[in-house]
């Protein structure tokens, strides 16, 4: 899953628990977070019921007993397991999820890890006390089991919350050039009094440009995407307009001295594919995540040349 939504996947770790995979780079929506961490429990129950089904409704002869016996044991395994790991406690796939629903809902990543993040500490906190009843009342194992999975998952939360955080520092960093050097030219507008049919016809079929802005008297009104336009009713493209189509809330407005990533903060905040950029009240044009990640590649890819070029300005 983590390689459709185009992230790198380094390998997956084994532990203890179960296994954690070591994806370069993190989700950029919420969609693509949702997606990722619900996979992995997804699989597990889908697993459970086949199982489960292949055995109750379909009827595994009694006569083959050891085959009974680890299908209904596995299914009940995949069964525990899904549900296990839907559990809202961060990092388990249940707090990714809960992490990517409020990001969703608030616009904001860090937010929700740190939504997350406390909801998992709850989550554990309960599995230490649940240990810590048993223990009391006599069942001496299954109450160190649990309170060991308590404090094993509050330490991975804790990694992975202070891994995250330097991540991010790093990234705050290397998106701190001003948004002006990422912005593209603005493209041909179109009217909104204009057909969507007529859009389409000019754009044709190998049209490459993410956002097409609309005017409405000469002023800029909103943008509207070739996917937004292909969801109107063939039959009624002709007659369609693109003031039918166009969002006006897609039209958000960003400094050109502003940071490439507050431009990416803005972008996530409003849902937008693109931000307007302005200097000195005179449109520059637009930018949007492509835009921002080629010009940080870019920029990084000529730091590493000219470090290469003169190592002794490496020498602290």
């Amino acid at each position: 899953m983590a390689l459709s939504q185009g992230l790198r996947v380094r390998g997956i770790t084994l532990l203890l628990f179960g296994g954690v995979s070591r994806i370069e780079g993190g989700a950029t929506r919420a969609r693509n977070e949702f997606l990722i961490a619900f996979a992995g429990p997804a699989v597990s129950i889908v697993i459970g019921l086949v199982l489960w089904v292949s055995v109750f409704v379909l009827e595994v002869p009694r006569e083959v007993g050891i085959l009974r016996v680890v299908l209904i044991a596995v299914s009940v395994s995949n069964l525990m397991l899904g549900a296990f790991n839907l559990l809202p406690g961060y990092p388990l796939d249940g707090g990714r999820v809960l992490r990517s629903l409020v990001w969703a809902v608030t616009g904001s990543s860090a937010l929700a890890s740190s939504v997350a993040y406390h909801v998992g500490r709850v989550v554990f906190f309960i599995f230490i006390g649940l240990g810590a009843w048993q223990i009391i009342n006599g069942d001496t194992l299954s109450g160190i089991w649990l309170a060991v999975i308590g404090f094993f998952l509050m330490s991975s939360a804790r990694s992975e919350r202070d891994a995250q955080s330097t991540e991010a520092s790093a990234a705050v960093g290397a998106l701190g050039f001003p948004v002006e050097v990422a912005t593209e030219p603005m493209p041909p507008a179109i009217d909104e009094a204009r057909t969507v049919q007529s859009v389409i016809d000019e754009l044709g079929t190998e049209s490459d440009q993410i956002s097409l802005p609309v005017t409405r008297a000469g002023e800029l009104v909103g943008f509207v995407t070739p996917a937004e336009l292909s969801l109107v009713d063939p039959e009624l493209r002709s007659i369609s307009k693109i003031s039918q189509v166009v969002d006006t809330r897609s039209l958000r407005v960003i400094d050109s001295a502003e940071s490439a990533a507050e431009a990416l903060r803005l972008l996530d905040l409003h849902r937008v594919s693109q931000l307007v950029v302005m200097g000195s009240g005179i449109v520059l044009g637009f930018t949007n995540r492509q835009s921002i990640l080629k010009k940080m590649l870019e920029m990084q890819s000529a730091r590493e040349t000219y470090t290469r070029s003169n190592p002794a300005d490496d020498i602290d």
